[in-house]
């Protein structure tokens, strides 16, 4: 399950103890028009009546789920700009524009405008005569490309001197907001804070504006910072370094090969124009959906949409992402050389999200290596102490699209990683034979509807669950039927996934070793 992911997105969540409000919510009047289809779970179908749905004439979408009684509201967005959605030559721009959002418009973030403006103009147009010279390679006139690079730099700080930093977040600080942040993934940008109650207008008015009039200022000094982020995180990282070859090796024609974070020769590369162009390519409002959870009245949220978003211009449609995996010949292997902790990453291909295989999949991460009593952790970490850790999880790099089913282990010390390589197999050969047992099934499935309902107790979690669901799932109505997803899941399912997808000569195998020793050593 995407978000439960044990080290990727942190420790599994404890349980849910919100059914007294479900019960206090079916005694409420549904929202409008939003009587889903029968359901047969009485909890989720009263939660579904609940949500209130928006569409306005430029395709934004808002949906509001009022609940509580405490005064606070948590606001989600999620927009449909990833690192899948990025040209040849642009890898990171998803990511960089993440941290261009907090900078403000011409009206937040500066002293001064009008000349903040002149000063940018003229800072893009010298970084625009640095980067044409330095393209030129070996014929580069140097004195031109270092007198561009200096008139750069002096217009840089002359439009630093008129910049308000973080005002953005210090308007949302001072009318009581929390949590603002975002992240960027393959699949999307998201944004995301919460407001007390009698202060969510400013959210729909932050939110509108600094799409509806971004300022891309100190955008030289931010790139520099994800360059510093690369560094640290996949450079000088192991685990990031084998996650960033994993994905080169597993995805050699779809986009979900390049990294999130971006190459750095890309990043090097990128002026501001080309994040503009990025901009308005995919941040329009019919590529929006954006969900408010928390004690709010929905009729007054729409009336704010409307006046806050329904001024964005729409995007003309776009041409899908249509680039299909190439058919898989063979397994495919990789080793990193490092003076660090060895590692074995295992991968197969498995399909998107909303394929009906998802959750028999899920089924078998759990069954494999979720809590001590599972299979991969009982015989290598318990029984034979061949391994100090080990997961599985699916949804990497990516959900939207058919993407990786991952195992991950790592081997205590003087145990050889292919040892560990033979037990995951022999491991997963049983399964394809012998199917999985009741208890193991059933252990899925209490263990997954509690991960499930945890995410009721947080309206952040929940409003970012609707907006991925409406728009990676297909619907945010289909939040509402994973419980009798879960349950609907067979042994036969389990054993027919790994049969179907887990098939050894089709697997991704990477390692991390230490470096052979020289001669003397």
């Amino acid at each position: 399950m995407r978000r439960w992911r044990g080290f990727i997105v942190g420790a599994l969540f404890t349980l849910w103890v919100g059914l007294w409000e479900a019960s206090v919510l079916s005694a409420q009047k549904p929202g409008p028009g939003m009587v889903p289809k029968a359901e047969e779970d009485p909890v989720m179908a009263r939660w579904a009546r609940r949500v209130v749905e928006k569409t306005l004439p430029n395709g934004f979408k808002l949906l509001v789920l009022p609940r509580g009684y405490v005064p606070v509201v948590a606001f989600h967005n999620y927009v449909d700009a990833g690192s899948v959605h990025e040209s040849l030559g642009e890898s990171g721009l998803a990511h960089l524009f993440e941290h261009m959002a907090f900078k403000g418009t011409s009206a937040i973030g500066t002293s001064d405008w009008t000349k903040e403006k002149e000063a940018l103009d003229k800072m893009e147009q010298a970084h625009a005569c640095y980067l044409q010279e330095k393209w030129k390679g070996e014929q580069a006139d140097r004195d031109r490309m270092q007198a561009c690079w200096d008139d750069f730099k002096r217009w840089e700080a002359e439009a630093q001197k008129y910049v308000v930093t973080d005002e953005f977040g210090q308007i949302v600080e001072r009318n009581g907001g929390r949590g603002l942040n975002a992240f960027t993934t393959a699949d999307s940008t998201e944004y995301f804070f919460g407001l007390p109650s009698n202060r969510a207008e400013l959210w729909f008015y932050l939110e509108s504006a600094r799409f509806r009039d971004p300022v891309l200022r100190e955008f030289y000094k931010e790139r520099d910072v994800v360059l510093e982020e690369y560094r640290l995180r996949v450079e000088n990282n192991p685990i990031g370094r084998m996650f960033n070859r994993l994905v080169g090796v597993a995805f050699l024609a779809h986009p979900y090969g390049r990294p999130v974070i971006g190459f750095p020769s890309d990043l090097e590369n990128i002026d501001i124009s080309r994040a503009l162009q990025f901009y308005q390519a995919y941040y329009r409002p019919n590529y929006m959906a954006a969900a408010a959870v928390g004690l709010i009245d929905p009729a007054q949220a729409t009336a704010w949409a409307e006046k806050y978003f329904g001024g964005l211009p729409p995007a003309a449609s776009r041409l899908p992402i249509v680039t299909e995996e190439t058919p898989f010949e063979g397994e495919r292997r990789f080793t990193l050389y490092l003076d660090a902790q060895p590692l074995l990453v295992m991968a197969f291909h498995v399909p998107e999200f909303k394929h009906p295989d998802h959750w028999p999949l899920e089924a078998l991460s759990y069954v494999l290596a979720r809590g001590r009593s599972s299979r991969l952790y009982q015989r290598l970490v318990l029984q034979k102490k061949l391994a100090a850790a080990v997961n599985v999880f699916t949804g990497f790099p990516g959900e939207k699209y058919p993407h990786l089913l991952v195992i991950f282990v790592v081997p205590n010390p003087d145990v050889a990683l292919d040892v560990l390589e033979k037990e995951v197999l022999e491991e997963l050969d049983s399964i394809r034979k012998d199917g999985v047992r009741p208890d193991e099934l059933e252990r899925f499935k209490a263990q997954a509807l509690h991960d499930f309902y945890k995410t009721f107790e947080d309206n952040g979690h929940l409003a970012r669950e609707l907006t991925f669901y409406e728009k990676v799932a297909g619907s945010w109505r289909k939040l509402f039927e994973t419980p009798r997803q879960i349950r609907a899941v067979t042994a036969a399912d389990v054993q027919r996934v790994v049969q179907t997808y887990c098939v050894p000569e089709r697997r991704i195998v990477g390692t991390i070793q230490p470096p052979a020793k020289k001669d003397g050593e």
